[in-house]
């Protein structure tokens, strides 16, 4: 499939290619961030399941503050400052003076208050379980908002800050905001103005009542629709996309190589894992040592080379990578390697549980029952489906039935958060520090029921001790502290395999300066570079401007 691929990608390029040069208006960035055969016009940004449209979430409308992952800043948006009150019960946040919404109408801290206050009235819309630990959400005056927690949670601040924030003016009028679409958005972002929407292309205008005075420089976004990553590419080699968060394989020789001066690239590493989830409410798979098994029958080093064209690294024990190395566990603590090749010590393993193998080879348990696994991958995703591929091919090498399911990103994700799967690869929440990824593993608190949306920990996974932990790391302002219990964490991890790490998770950034000037680089690090990095994308939507 890779060779197949590849020599298709490098036979349009050279043979399908017009020799003329790409025209586009100036100031319009061509943006490829999602692979869809063709767009639905939906920008609800507080809609389950994620099928917003880029950037609706950060662009469109935005957040009250923005962490900055590459400096671990916070960075005042919509939010102006904030302070913590009554021994870290009462947050108060102090809201940005003259923002108006992109129909003029003025924004204001009511606009704060109703959005949290439209999560809580309809819980579906709250993925990231806001109102577990929020009491009451309060404008006391047009500037200010106070929260009221219902315990302490310090690292709310993080999750309440990025909230997009909707107009009370507009969303006061919609009767089931958990189905609306939003065709049209009234948004504070920097690109607010549905130009123009087709099934195969739209763009967004600039909002003409943007707060950054002299900002966004763009002119327009445009989106046009690819199927695959390698139509995405394809797209980027004849110089018809400006920035991409596409996975590129052997991208110097594929697209740097076209044209040094103006194609570059920027993979930083997020400072976690990618994962192999398993359902954990299904058998095998709710047993520790049956996903340690199929855990030892994965080659992360092929995956790393073959899928991963070397541009990240092998898991680690710990899913710890990047930016958070100073938090891992050091090597003498570390008393397991599920997470290095060893097939034969699988086997062994699946053996010791009772399974047996059938007259075709595969495990079977002791009711007859075969073991199957089917993972999940986004349709287009190259990268993954290819690691994916070696995966299923490990599992058969050793006796266990294995697919790659391929599906469109919704449908994808939905089947994530319900639990409506028996295997998938994702990401893993982050953060400032490890402690949400671990958090999401493992944390009992937030598991919901088959069928009910989950915000995190799709692969319904808790302990009891983690919960203790995550109590203790939420009202602590205590580094040393913070420090300890992430260790645990890591033991715990370590110890009951709740998902299987894949390869250190890197961001992918790929653009083109023939046009457009001031992407973060590694040389200019303001921000991270993908526009998969939500809502830290903001920053590349108002500091790159037109050449």
């Amino acid at each position: 499939m890779k060779l197949i691929n590849t020599v298709l990608l490098l036979f349009l390029f050279f043979h399908g290619c017009s020799n003329n040069e790409y025209q586009v208006e100036k100031g319009v960035m061509t943006i490829s961030k999602e692979q869809t055969q063709s767009w639905v016009r939906n920008f609800n940004p507080l809609a389950p399941g994620a099928n917003a449209r880029w950037p609706s979430i950060a662009g469109i409308y935005e957040p009250l503050f923005i962490t900055n992952s590459m400096t671990s800043k916070v960075v005042p948006w919509l939010g102006e400052s904030y302070k913590w009150k009554k021994e870290n019960r009462v947050l108060i946040i102090k809201t940005r003076d003259n923002v108006r919404w992109s129909d003029g109408k003025p924004y204001s801290a009511y606009d704060v208050e109703f959005t949290f206050n439209l999560k809580k009235k309809f819980p579906a819309l709250d993925g990231t379980g806001n109102w577990k630990y929020l009491k009451s959400v309060t404008a006391v005056d047009s500037n200010h908002v106070e929260f009221i927690f219902s315990r302490i949670y310090v690292p709310g601040f993080e999750v309440l800050a990025g909230q997009p924030i909707v107009p009370k003016h507009v969303w006061s009028n919609v009767d089931d905001p958990v189905k609306y679409t939003d065709p049209n958005p009234i948004g504070t972002g920097p690109f607010t103005e549905i130009v123009k929407f087709t099934n195969q292309v739209w763009e967004l205008g600039k909002n003409p009542n943007y707060w950054q005075k002299g900002k966004p420089k763009i002119n327009k976004l445009r989106f046009p629709a690819f199927l695959s990553n390698e139509q995405a590419t394809l797209a980027l080699i004849k110089g018809e996309v400006d920035w991409s968060g596409n996975f590129i394989p052997a991208i110097d020789r594929i697209f740097v190589s076209k044209d040094p001066e103006h194609n570059k690239y920027w993979f930083p590493k997020s400072g976690g894992s990618i994962f192999l989830y398993l359902n954990t409410t299904q058998a095998p798979f709710d047993n520790i040592d049956f996903r340690k098994a199929i855990s030892m029958a994965i080659d992360r080093e092929l995956i790393t080379k073959v899928a991963m064209y070397d541009y990240t690294s092998p898991a680690h024990q710990t899913a710890i990578s990047g930016s958070f190395l100073n938090y891992r566990l050091s090597t003498e603590n570390i008393n397991e390697s599920w997470v290095g090749f060893h097939p034969k010590q699988s086997v062994e393993k699946i053996k010791s549980l009772g399974y047996k193998k059938n007259s075709s080879g595969y495990w079977e348990d002791s009711t007859g029952k075969e073991v199957q696994i089917s993972i999940g991958i986004v349709s287009g995703w190259a990268d993954w489906i290819r690691a994916g591929q070696i995966i299923s091919k490990n599992l058969e090498d050793i006796g266990i039935r294995s697919r790659v399911k391929t599906q469109d990103f919704g449908a994808w994700f939905n089947d994530l958060q319900t639990g409506e799967f028996s295997g998938a690869i994702a990401w893993a929440e982050s953060g400032a520090n490890p402690f949400p990824m671990y958090e999401g593993l493992m944390a009992s608190k937030n598991i919901k029921p088959v069928g009910e949306h989950a915000g995190t920990n799709w692969h319904r996974f808790g302990l009891s001790e983690v919960d203790s932990l995550v109590s203790v790391f939420e009202v602590t302002s205590d580094d040393i502290m913070k420090n300890k219990l992430i260790y645990r964490m890591q033991e715990l991890f370590i110890k009951s395999a709740p998902a299987i790490p894949l390869f250190a998770d890197p961001t992918w950034g790929v653009y083109s300066t023939k046009r457009f000037k001031n992407f973060p680089s590694e040389d200019n690090p303001y921000a991270q570079i993908s526009p998969n990095k939500t809502p830290e994308n903001l920053f590349i939507l108002t500091e790159v401007e037109p050449k």
